[in-house]
């Protein structure tokens, strides 16, 4: 909170950066030319600086029998400050109750209302600070300062930028960290340089370049990053900030606003078009294709091993065809129950398959690569090898042998191969191949219309929505599709109305995709805490991992702990969503070793990016910079784990 002061000794109008106000009257009314009484508050307002404050509280008590108001004032701060809050509020209140200092003390009068609010968190004086604003078109500095802590206090830091930019007084660092409460990276930048090339006190250097530390990340800079983590190295002798404004991981459940939310519904990130890829994608049966296959290695039908391959083929379709209805986590145990060491490609395919429903990409990886290196021909198993490696941003050794192989003239499952080497790995690329008969099946549709959405083409009345519309997925992409005619109004009107709320089972369980995009819905329409997301009586894994994550934005992390501890002693999970809830749950519990621990679980099975960015943030916390340098390889992209500056906002309102 600003203060400012006008002494003997002291420049007019200077203003410090301090929790306080300090009121200095320093024209006194003409006719009461009074010198010894002027020197006397000057001196007192000394007095308060070097913290004197019983000394000072005598003098304003004389100089208050003529300058009223502003010895009250700086009475009622000292006693503040002595922490005796009750003679404060009675000096406080005699101000409070003079309303015509409204308009003859009109700083006076609001920062009564601003130490009456620090002492009792009554928001009203608040909003009598706001509305003597508002009344006053030609607010002093120090009264448009008083409005814009006032505003900061409410968390309105829009309106507090508003008005620190009409202000003539540079407010930087202030601003800098507005900028970063409102997400707008590159505006922090530029005022947090201009708040360091302008202090001289060490103390504070430090703190903004642990501020700019903290934008860095935040904005995912990692250039800036590296060379303010060694700026900070060369001070780290003496260096405090990360004492003061500790860097601490959190679990946000706003990490993103409903307009961040809406724009992932409505344009799809690359891994959600993955995701959306592999949802749709077909599973193989022991078909035609394969057969062919195995006869190019010698595998004929007049041999008795075709005979029993056959019959092992449909064995395997009568039992994949009762599990292929489970759960999808379900479907996962069951279907690794069925490999064995002659296993045909088509069975790593369909399980890698399944591991990518349910969000497990490096188990998908792994056996999608089975099922290619067992069968090299099959482009649809190298491709998905590959689009496996692009989700988790694994380097492939054999990229490119893989690369040339899908794109040669021959193999099978061309169609499907090579549409989804175009839709996700190179779309510069022209498939030539006649879709024959697969124009029928719902993957061509959905590989159809995902292209007509990239290309920024009208796909309202696209077949997938009109042949397809009951399969949930499908349903929720047409319920976001908006029509060029509506305006916003009609559109969220639209959304809001539709959305479902109640009979929603469908969306709660089933591929983790469909999930996910239907909580995004909720989240954009700002109806997540409306929704109904209980199952009565439904105990299925994929619903149960539903109901952890609803537990977790409900404050009960315990619940979410115990529901995911069990899931994975049944069902053996180990893919990122699933842990990196256990993080957020152990760190809303402020578990924080034990969610360490869990991160460091994380990077050592999955080799993850983003665990790899959270172990650098605590070793930024902890100074160990030249260790954290090396783990800031790849942009942080978690939707649930965020990083915070504890006490910035004390820290904001003291500037």
């Amino acid at each position: 909170m600003p203060f400012f002061f006008t002494s003997l000794y002291a420049q007019k109008d200077l203003i410090e950066s301090q929790p306080e106000i300090i009121f200095n009257y320093d024209k006194l009314k003409e006719e009461q030319d009074n010198f010894t009484l002027q020197f006397d508050f000057n001196k007192a307002v000394l007095m308060m600086e070097k913290k004197e404050y019983k000394k000072a509280i005598e003098i304003f008590k004389q100089t208050a029998t003529i300058i009223k108001i502003p010895s009250f004032l700086n009475i009622a701060i000292a006693y503040y400050k002595l922490e005796e809050f009750d003679n404060a509020k009675l000096y406080l209140n005699n101000i409070y109750e003079y309303k015509k200092a409204i308009f003859t003390d009109t700083y006076s009068y609001m920062s009564a209302c601003y130490y009456l609010y620090q002492i009792s968190k009554d928001t009203q004086y608040l909003d009598i600070i706001i509305d003597i604003s508002k009344k006053h078109k030609n607010l002093t500095e120090h009264s448009k300062r008083m409005l814009a802590d006032t505003l900061i206090i409410l968390k309105d830091y829009e309106k507090a930028l508003e008005v620190l930019n009409n202000m003539k007084f540079p407010l930087d660092l202030k601003k800098a960290i507005l900028y970063l409460k409102l997400r707008n990276y590159e505006k922090a930048q530029e005022f947090l340089i201009k708040a360091k090339e302008k202090t001289f006190n060490q103390n504070m250097i430090d703190k903004i370049l642990w501020i700019m530390v903290y934008r860095d990340l935040k904005a995912n800079d990692l250039e800036k990053l590296v060379e303010n983590l060694d700026l900070i190295n060369k001070r780290k002798s003496n260096f405090k900030a990360n004492l003061e404004l500790p860097l601490q991981i959190f679990f946000n459940k706003d990490k993103y606003t409903s307009k961040d939310y809406l724009d992932f519904i409505t344009n799809f990130t690359v891994k959600r078009e993955i995701d959306y890829l592999f949802y749709f994608a077909p599973f193989v049966f022991s078909d035609s294709q394969e057969i062919i296959y195995d006869i190019s290695k010698g595998f004929i039908f007049k041999s008795k091993q075709n005979i029993q391959s056959l019959e092992k083929m449909v064995e395997y379709n009568a039992k994949f065809i009762e599990i292929i209805k489970e759960d999808p986590i379900i479907r996962v145990k069951k279907l690794k129950e069925l490999i064995t060491p002659k296993t045909k490609s088509y069975v790593y395919y369909n399980l890698a398959l399944s591991y990518a429903q349910i969000f497990d990409f490096n188990n998908a990886y792994n056996y999608f690569e089975k099922a290619y290196k067992l069968n090299p021909g099959n482009k649809l198993y190298a491709v998905m090898t590959l689009i496996a490696a692009k989700r988790i941003d694994k380097k492939v050794s054999d990229f490119e042998y893989i690369d040339t192989n899908i794109k040669s003239e021959h193999g099978l499952y061309k169609y499907f191969g090579l549409s989804l080497y175009k839709a996700v790995l190179n779309n510069q690329f022209n498939v030539k191949v006649d879709p024959l008969y697969y124009k029928d099946t719902i993957f061509y549709k959905a590989l159809d219309y995902l292209s007509l959405k990239k290309e920024n083409k009208d796909t309202l009345a696209h077949p997938l929505f009109e042949e397809y519309y009951k399969d949930p997925f499908v349903y929720l992409i047409k319920l976001v599709k908006r029509d060029k005619k509506q305006n916003d109004f009609e559109y969220f009107s639209k959304l809001q109305d539709s959305v479902p709320l109640f009979i929603n089972d469908n969306f709660l369980e089933g591929p983790l995709v469909v999930t996910r995009y239907y909580l995004d819905i909720l989240k954009a329409m700002g109806l997540f805490y409306k929704a109904n997301l209980n199952i009565e009586n439904k105990q299925t894994p994929s619903y149960l991992r539903t109901r952890a994550l609803k537990q977790l934005y409900l404050g009960n992390a315990d619940e979410t702990i115990k529901i995911l501890n069990d899931l994975q002693k049944e069902y053996g999970l180990e893919d990122r969503y699933t842990m990196y809830m256990q993080v957020a749950a152990l760190l809303d519990q402020e578990k924080y070793n034990e969610a360490s621990i869990q991160i460091s679980l994380i990077k050592a099975i999955l080799n993850d990016h983003d665990a790899d960015f959270l172990t650098g943030v605590q070793l930024i916390q902890e100074l160990k910079l030249s260790s954290a340098k090396q783990y800031f390889k790849s942009k942080y992209l978690d939707s649930m784990i965020d990083f915070r500056l504890l006490n910035i906002d004390e820290f904001l309102e003291s500037l």
